[in-house]
C-alpha cells in the first residue's frame, strides 16, 4: 500500500472510531436524561474559559438566542447550570456549569470510555495495544509539528 492510500485509510479509521465513541457518548447522555443539544451545551460550557452569555453561546453554536435560553432553562431546572450576574454589568447574565453538571459530564465521559474504548481494547493483546499507543503517539506528534505548515 502506498503512503497516499495508507494516509486515506488511516484518516478514515480515525474518523470512524471517533464517530463511534462520540455516538456512544450521546447514547449515555440520553440514558442520563440529556438531549443531544443539552449534552453538547454542557460540554461547551465546561470547556469555556469564562462563563459565556446566552448571546455568546448562540453565536458559537449558531442557534437563536431564545433556543439557547430555553435549553439553559431546562439545564437549570436539572441543577446542571446556573445563570449568574456579570461582574462588570449587572444587566448581563452569564451561564456556568454547576458542580453537579461537571460531575455528570465526567460520568458520561468515563462511561463512554468504558463502553467503547476499554471494551474494544480488552479484545486485543497487550503488544497490540502497546504498538497502537506508540504509533498513535508518533502520529499525533507529527501532526502537531505540522500545524504551522
Amino acid at each position: 500500500m502506498d503512503l497516499q492510500h495508507a494516509s486515506e485509510v488511516i484518516s478514515r479509521y480515525i474518523w470512524e472510531c471517533s464517530n463511534i465513541i462520540h455516538a456512544k457518548g450521546h447514547n449515555i447522555a440520553k440514558e442520563c436524561g440529556l438531549t443531544y443539544d443539552q449534552y453538547h451545551l454542557l460540554i461547551y460550557l465546561k470547556n469555556s474559559k469564562e462563563p459565556p452569555t446566552i448571546n455568546e453561546i448562540s453565536n458559537i453554536l449558531n442557534r437563536a438566542q431564545n433556543t439557547i435560553s430555553e435549553k439553559v432553562t431546562r439545564l437549570e431546572e436539572k441543577g446542571l447550570v446556573k445563570r449568574i450576574d456579570d461582574e462588570k454589568d449587572r444587566r448581563i447574565k452569564r451561564v456556568f456549569v454547576t458542580e453537579e453538571g461537571l460531575k455528570l459530564v465526567e460520568t458520561i465521559k468515563k462511561e463512554r470510555n468504558n463502553r467503547a474504548t476499554y471494551m474494544a481494547l480488552s479484545k486485543m493483546e497487550y503488544g497490540e495495544i502497546s504498538n497502537l499507543l506508540s504509533a498513535l503517539e508518533k502520529l499525533y506528534n507529527n501532526l502537531k509539528e505540522g500545524e504551522d505548515d
